[in-house]
């Protein structure tokens, strides 16, 4: 059965990236300097009609700003479906036709982009955001839907030669006009950030004597400002006793133990791509209790020390909304307490902790110009 399970699995992940592709061979979207081939199309020699499909897509969002005002933020772009657009013929005079109309769509898509750049930051109270870009959309259609009426009129005169060739030219004068508009994402100074994992404290001197080394779960938050990371980091290990001891009662031999211990961190990151790396110093909390113990159990050994580490993330997933940035990061934190000053069982004290994590930061964005 788990085999089965598992084939199962596996053919519905192979058909599912099968889809995608073939999602994506199914549609191409207009990008300058893009020729169309025959093999874009089926051809049906049975019609004398160009069915070229061909949708403008867009889509938008805000920036909002102070006092009620917002900048607009939106993507538009012309996509052809491959699957259902046709052509009578392969000649090369039906392929530039139907590329005109293609760069038509193109510039629409331009036109829409740039004339919401043209409107500026507005107020949500004069300017709503959906009425506003339902009348830009409306008037780049009917600014393009006007140059398509003139241009099927011209070309459907049977000697068309020079008419093409002028509507080629004049579209491309559009497009090399119409400035291309990108959106510009700057990401805030502050961010927060979480991560758990597992950990492991590596003891030395008389805590070694009379504990186990401990393993456990790690947890923690970081908070960044600029360059500057804060960070509190928490982790529960469990371990033993190697012999009996005294911490506010008896601590009878191989009991079962549990080893908590904070550490409050300053650091600085250095950022290159993908990798984070970020040397830190600080001060560490730690604290031996028993595993199993009431309300009344007073037993336990605790110290407070310095402690200095370096921490490495590899980053390898961003996700993106309108206002906001997630990243997502593999961590390994590694850190030393040259001291622990657990009282009366003192030793150094290395820790080595393996977590996955997100940081959260404010995206403001706008719209630009392409230089």
């Amino acid at each position: 059965m788990p085999v089965l399970r598992k084939s199962t699995l596996s053919t519905l992940l192979l058909l599912l990236i099968f889809d995608l592709c073939i999602a994506q061979l199914d549609t191409l979207r207009w990008q300058p300097g893009l020729k169309f081939q025959s093999s874009d199309f089926s051809i049906d020699t049975a019609t004398n009609n160009v069915f070229a499909d061909i949708v403008i897509h867009y889509e938008y969002a805000f920036q909002p700003l102070k006092a009620g005002n917002y900048l607009p933020i939106v993507h538009a772009y012309a996509i052809l479906n491959r699957k259902t657009a046709t052509l009578p013929d392969s000649s090369e005079r039906t392929l530039r036709y139907v590329q005109l109309l293609f760069d038509l769509s193109g510039y629409q898509s331009k036109l829409i982009e740039w004339k919401t750049f043209e409107l500026g930051e507005l107020n949500e109270k004069v300017a709503p955001i959906k009425p506003t870009m339902d009348r830009i959309f409306l008037e780049a259609t009917n600014e393009v839907s006007q140059l398509k009426k003139d241009m099927i009129e011209q070309l459907s005169q049977p000697d068309n030669t020079q008419a093409m060739a002028e509507w080629e030219a004049k579209l491309a004068d559009l497009l090399h006009n119409t400035p291309e508009i990108i959106e510009e994402k700057n990401v805030g100074d502050f961010q927060i950030g979480l991560f758990a994992g597992i950990t492991r404290s590596i003891f030395t001197g008389k805590t070694k004597d009379h504990f186990t080394d401990a393993t456990g779960f790690d947890f923690g938050f970081n908070f960044d400002i600029k360059r500057s990371r804060f960070e509190l980091d928490m982790n529960l290990g469990f371990n033993k006793t190697k012999k009996e001891l005294q911490g506010k009662g008896d601590w009878p031999a191989t009991m079962k133990t549990h080893f908590a211990s904070i550490e409050v961190t300053y650091g600085v990151k250095i950022h290159k791509n993908k990798w984070l790396a970020v040397p830190y110093i600080g001060l560490a909390i730690n604290e031996f209790t028993p595993a199993k113990s009431d309300k009344d159990d007073k037993r336990r050994v605790d110290g407070y020390s310095p402690v200095v580490g370096f921490e490495l993330n590899r980053l390898f997933k961003d996700m993106h909304e309108p206002q906001e940035k997630a990243s997502f990061f593999y961590r390994i934190r590694a850190s030393v307490s040259p001291a622990n000053l657990i009282k009366n069982y003192s030793g150094t004290q290395f820790n080595l902790k393996v977590a996955v994590g997100f940081d959260v930061a404010k995206v403001r964005s706008r719209m630009v110009k392409r230089m």
